[in-house]
């Protein structure tokens, strides 16, 4: 409990206490009283909890569309603007005559890239049957050669043939190798050919897969059981896309999951190193008050929402589940989020407005039994809103200064904390 313990300095009487740098004085003169705010250093909980403001929103939330035909006529349509389906029931359908061509077209192109290919194999194969016809050409004219060498080893020319015989030998060879170079670069020119024809059948069957998923996609059905939000157009008309949901979500229906509610909360950057999935939330409504829930941490974002313009704190967004929802709560409302980060269960613990931060150490300003007062130094653990740890340096029952209408000490010099007439608590 707090009490104000007023301490007057009688006249010639000046009390002054100083300690590195940390220094009281009192007022002198009997003029002057100064009034101090005391409260006892007791054993409690410490926790360190942090708030943001958050939205309502449904547990899934999708925009669906007809792939690769949002131009097409809406032949069938099965639901309205509120009403409630099972996980793949039929929404709606569309004249897929368009893609039906698509998927034609995609299968022509998979049988021009075939044909491709098989020219392509087709011209290696020639190549290399030209290189084996062009090695044993070769072959055949050196051997010529040799032969003739071999029966006119003088070179004499006395057989009218010699010369004619080697000079054909010769050409022989000469064409050969020609031809063996030939199909060389026949060859060599393949594997790029190849290579192209492949990529070419690839793209030709992804296009395929597409053509044959959309035309699979004319019939829209529902991926999860929701509540219809929107719906864009009605039979015979051309599909178009509407944009509705808490999460902005477009397409020509959009579907939400509003029987499982979430909260999502942006949480400041230096609150959000202490949120974990798996964590307690407490949760209040804006628009229902009085109606608090414990909900559960089900996921932190990866990365930050940023203001570029800096106009505004770096923010994670946190889901938080909301399992048993107060009647009335629909997505969109307001909620405000608390997270309790940290606990300190049964410790010697001071008011934060007793606590004086002096850059390289803590002090707190101690009340006597005689109502003196001096400084003492101190090891803080966590920081809770209205109470901080105290590792070492005061034991329970110590009486610490936490305010003043005088000078000493301010109570804007401790870490803040709740106003004067504010309730204890846990905090």
């Amino acid at each position: 409990m707090k009490t104000r313990t007023k301490v007057i300095t009688a006249v010639g009487i000046v009390v002054a206490v100083a300690a590195a740098g940390t220094g009281i004085a009192l007022a002198q003169g009997g003029s002057s009283d100064t009034t101090f705010l005391t409260e006892e250093v007791q054993v409690r909980d410490v926790d360190v909890t942090v708030a943001a403001s958050g939205t309502v929103d449904p547990s899934a939330e999708f925009g669906l569309q007809f792939p690769g035909a949002i131009s097409a006529t809406l032949e069938e349509l099965n639901v309205a603007v509120g009403d409630v389906v099972e996980a793949g029931a039929v929404l709606a359908t569309i004249n897929p005559g368009a893609l039906d061509v698509a998927v034609a077209a995609a299968n022509a192109s998979v049988a021009s890239a075939r044909a491709g290919i098989a020219n392509a194999e087709t011209t290696a194969d020639s190549a290399r049957q030209g290189i084996s016809a062009a090695d044993q050409a070769i072959t055949a004219a050196q051997l010529a050669i040799e032969n003739i060498v071999d029966d006119f080893p003088t070179g004499t020319g006395s057989q009218p043939n010699e010369p004619l015989a080697l000079l054909s030998a010769q050409k022989q060879k000469v064409v050969a190798e020609a031809a063996l170079e030939t199909a060389r670069r026949q060859l060599e020119a393949y594997y790029p050919l190849r290579a192209s024809a492949q990529a070419g059948l690839s793209s030709a069957l992804a296009q395929l897969d597409s053509a044959r998923a959309n035309l699979e996609d004319a019939t829209m059905v529902a991926p999860i059981a929701g509540t219809i939000v929107a719906v864009a157009s009605q039979v015979g008309e051309p599909v178009g896309t509407t944009t509705a949901g808490t999460a902005g979500s477009s397409g020509f229906i959009i579907l939400a999951a509003l029987d499982s509610l979430v909260v999502t909360a942006d949480f400041a950057e230096v609150d959000v190193v202490g949120i974990a999935p798996g964590q307690s939330v407490n949760l209040e409504f804006d628009a229902i008050p009085g109606e608090v829930r414990e909900g559960t941490v089900t996921a932190v974002a990866p990365f930050a929402t940023v203001d570029v313009t800096g106009a505004s704190l770096t923010t994670y967004e946190v889901t938080i589940s909301v399992p048993n929802p107060p009647a009335g709560l629909r997505a969109g409302m307001s909620a405000q989020a608390s997270i309790t980060t940290e606990e300190r269960p049964q410790v010697v613990a001071a008011p934060v407005t007793a606590i004086l931060d002096e850059g390289d150490r803590f002090i707190v300003q101690v009340e006597a039994s005689d109502g003196s007062i001096s400084p003492v130094e101190v090891e803080i653990g966590i920081r809770g809103g209205f109470y901080v740890e105290i590792v070492s340096g005061l034991s329970a029952g110590d009486r610490v200064v936490t305010g003043s209408d005088g000078t000493l000490p301010s109570s804007s010099s401790g870490f803040g904390g709740p106003p004067e007439g504010t309730p204890d608590g846990n905090d």
